[in-house]
């Protein structure tokens, strides 16, 4: 995927920790940024202040030819009115944790995983990255004070990012480096012997 290409990115779910983030990621890159969720909250607020046009009805009709990419939260349901939308007009659709992997090629990627503590590493190791003059791009599951925001966005080809366990997304993410908190019997539905 090439990311010059895409001029309109529709996010569906973009009231979510992740896909907030993504939204500041698509802003930075002077991206046009529009989604959907089904309720207001703190971080659709900060979105609306940054002029992203949030749809609180999910409906057929948010969606339009001139989207370019459509990511969207593993939460919604296959049979979800704006994802059958974006797939009858071949708009490319990914998940977020998909959508994750294709970035994480495209940088040295660092991601953060384990059953309990990963956004607090996350955070951590971004803030000394950027203390050490890296320059990192951080996605991280959480408002983190100094960047007033869970999205941080470098000039670097380091990305950090929170790599979770559910439904085993993490596996979705080509790291070059994995950092593993700690390791439990948790999420093993989702996981192959």
């Amino acid at each position: 995927m090439k990311l010059e290409n895409i001029n309109k990115v529709y996010l569906a779910g973009i009231g979510g920790i992740g896909l907030s983030a993504l939204a500041y990621y698509f802003l930075n890159l002077k991206k046009e940024v529009a989604g959907s969720d089904l309720i207001e909250s703190e971080v659709t607020k900060r979105l609306l202040d940054k002029h992203v046009q949030i749809n609180f009805k999910q409906k057929k009709s948010n969606i339009s030819s001139n989207i370019d990419l459509f990511i969207y939260s593993s939460a919604l349901p296959d049979d979800h009115i704006e994802l059958l939308k974006a797939k009858e007009l071949n708009i490319p659709v990914y998940t977020y944790f998909e959508f994750l992997g294709l970035l994480s090629k495209q940088y040295k990627t660092i991601a953060v995983t384990g059953t309990n503590g990963k956004t607090t590493t996350t955070a951590m190791l971004g803030l000394m990255l950027e203390k050490a003059g890296l320059d990192p791009t951080v996605i991280v599951g959480s408002l983190v004070p100094q960047w007033g925001s869970n999205f941080r966005f470098g000039k670097s080809d380091i990305l950090v990012v929170e790599a979770c366990e559910w439904q085993a997304n993490m596996l979705k993410i080509e790291p070059n480096i994995v950092v593993l908190t700690n390791i439990d019997e948790d999420q093993l539905k989702y996981l192959k012997e």
